[in-house]
């Protein structure tokens, strides 16, 4: 009975299963499977044209010597001579790590991520069809023309007598990037060389990660994992759009999540032009100070959008061009700026010398300043601020704000901020450095000169819209830097 059973179980899951599997009489296409190959090949075609132009680069540096920890004794006892005692041993260089690159020239000349390449000893650079390059077996193979941290890019050069040409790959315009098209990443995730990846564009433009500072990233889902940096991201026709970089990761995950990260190409082919003329990339500088504008900010000055000049530094491009703290810059050349990440990428397509066109909003009126471009170095930093010192008086408005001032040498310094003050109500949690500080100059307060407590107040008298608009300067231990902030008196207790 209970064969019989379990029997009837079978044949019933047998013909459940038989009437699943069987797949519904539909009549394929024909067209539509031929659209379908088409793009197919198309996807085909463009990787296997893209493939010889990507290598795999190794990383080989010297590993720390490890001493042998035998006691003298044991020496000692076996009648070791000491010529035959332990003697340092050369140490040979292991790979320590791989990357992907990609050849942007036919006479060699390739780009990856500085940090592929960063602490090495020698560099092996592997092509597609197997041949290596190695400047640890010659040092002519593989050189390194320059490098750019800022972007975390490098570009080396491979060299042989037998070979003149070098498959390479062109760089498409990243700015005419659309959020939606073809992504293809190919390199050596994990190890596994020359492997192909496709999604999408997520977004573009993307900044603020942290990663470096000149940041003009491409957001894609095309899985990128850990030995995919330095190599492409090309769109649908081979070109190239980023160089992958860094990836996002959930949990214990070391691997893709779908968050990808590539440099703009615009950003990689200015990068690549300067080291490969110059040996390194030499930036403009103007010397300004900047500060995102907030909706307070934008009713203060009446502005739709633009970057606030805080601090124009003495002796540096714009001060000799004549720009002042307080202005508005909504453009730079033809360029819309809307932001201080705008600012930065948009001066940084001129070189020292160029003559760069300023659009400004200064007292409300729209001017033209053009600015002779300096030179950016790493130390560029701001000027020292003043010595401050003591005694400070009152009014209502100051009481409103709740600030305790004191004066010296011409400098007006915040000594205490009363907590139930509107000084202390308007600040930000969130971003602390923004906020008025015991120890801030006062250098105007609504748009006015202050050196003493008494200009403070009359310039008190000048609020509207019952906000009142200061301009501070902030000393740190390296240096110092000077912002606007407006305080509401509505929010005082």
């Amino acid at each position: 009975m209970e064969k019989t059973k379990l029997s009837i179980i079978i044949l019933c899951f047998m013909i459940v299963g038989v009437c699943f599997a069987t797949p519904p009489n539909v009549k394929i296409d024909k067209e539509a499977l031929k659209a379908v190959t088409q793009i197919e090949d198309a996807f085909a075609n463009v990787v296997n044209s893209a493939k010889p132009a990507v290598v795999v680069i190794t990383n080989k540096q010297i590993a720390p010597q490890q001493q042998q920890q035998v006691p003298e004794e044991f020496f000692q006892f076996f009648g070791i001579p000491r010529q035959y005692q332990q003697r340092d041993t050369p140490q040979k260089p292991v790979p320590v790590g791989k990357g992907s690159g990609v050849l942007i020239s036919d006479k060699g000349y390739l780009v990856t991520n500085f940090h592929v390449i960063k602490d090495n000893k020698y560099l092996e650079i592997k092509m597609a069809d197997g041949t290596t390059y190695d400047n640890e077996r010659n040092k002519d193979e593989v050189q390194i023309i320059g490098i750019d941290e800022e972007t975390d890019l490098a570009i080396l050069k491979i060299s042989n007598k037998s070979k003149k040409e070098f498959p390479y790959l062109e760089f498409a315009d990243s700015d005419k990037l659309r959020v939606g098209q073809w992504a293809i990443a190919i390199g050596a995730p994990f190890n596994f060389d020359s492997s192909v990846t496709i999604g999408c564009v997520s977004q573009k433009g993307r900044y603020d990660t942290g990663m470096s500072t000149f940041e003009n990233y491409i957001q894609t889902d095309a899985s990128i994992n850990p030995g995919n940096s330095g190599g492409p991201l090309l769109d649908i026709y081979g070109q190239i759009i980023g160089i992958n970089q860094f990836i996002y990761t959930g949990g214990m995950s070391k691997g893709s999540i779908g968050l990808g990260f590539a440099i703009g190409s615009n950003i990689v082919h200015q990068v690549s032009d300067a080291i490969i003329k110059d040996g390194a990339v030499i930036r403009p500088f103007i010397g300004i100070a900047m500060q995102e504008i907030t909706d307070e900010l934008k009713q203060q000055f009446q502005v739709d959008y633009g970057v606030l000049v805080s601090q124009v530094l003495e002796g540096e491009a714009a001060e000799k061009a004549g720009v002042k703290n307080g202005d508005i810059i909504q453009e730079i050349g033809d360029q819309k700026i809307s932001s201080n990440h705008d600012l930065l990428l948009a001066v940084t397509k001129y070189l020292p010398g160029d003559k760069i066109k300023l659009g400004l909003i200064r007292d409300g009126k729209k001017i033209s300043i053009q600015v002779i471009a300096g030179r950016r170095e790493k130390e560029n930093t701001f000027a020292s601020a003043h010595q401050y010192g003591s005694k400070g008086k009152y009014d209502s408005k100051l009481n409103k704000l709740g600030l305790r001032l004191k004066v010296q040498d011409d400098a007006v310094t915040v000594v205490q901020i009363d907590p139930n003050g509107a000084v202390a109500q308007a600040n930000n949690d969130d971003n602390p450095q923004s906020n008025i500080q015991p120890n801030d100059i006062l250098l105007e307060v609504n748009r006015q000169a202050v050196h003493s407590v008494t200009e403070v107040m009359e310039a008190l008298k000048k609020t509207r819209n019952n906000t009142v608009m200061f301009y501070i300067e902030r000393q740190t231990q390296q240096d110092s830097y000077r912002f606007f902030i407006p305080i509401s008196l509505k929010e005082s207790k």
